[in-house]
């Protein structure tokens, strides 16, 4: 059986505050790296939850909202920006979800 690992990716502080939990990761630098990077860890199939920290363009956000819709593993969770002090007002996800909501109403 393969072991079910979390992994990082987003900027170097982030990456190595959870490295020091013992948890992989990898620092992306440039947001045109962010989608051939994530392609390469979503096929590693021991990898079951990817945390993404870093601030994304909103076509691969909507990218990664298609993504985690279509796909049950590995599961995303796109983490805020912790270092923000306005990090409430901060959630992508939460705004594309909300806009698309209010499309339907």
């Amino acid at each position: 059986m393969v072991d079910a690992k979390v992994y990082v990716l987003g900027y170097d502080e982030v990456v190595s505050m959870f490295g020091l939990l013992g948890i992989e990761g990898e620092v992306v630098k440039h947001k045109d790296d962010f989608l051939r990077t994530f392609q390469n860890v979503i096929k590693r199939r021991s990898i079951v939850m990817i945390i993404i920290n870093m601030e994304l363009p909103d076509d691969i956000l909507e990218y990664l909202i298609d993504f985690k819709m279509n796909n049950r593993t590995p599961f995303l969770y796109i983490l805020p920006d912790i270092f923000n002090s306005d990090i409430k007002n901060h959630d992508k996800i939460f705004d594309i979800i909300h806009e698309l909501i209010e499309d339907i109403i």
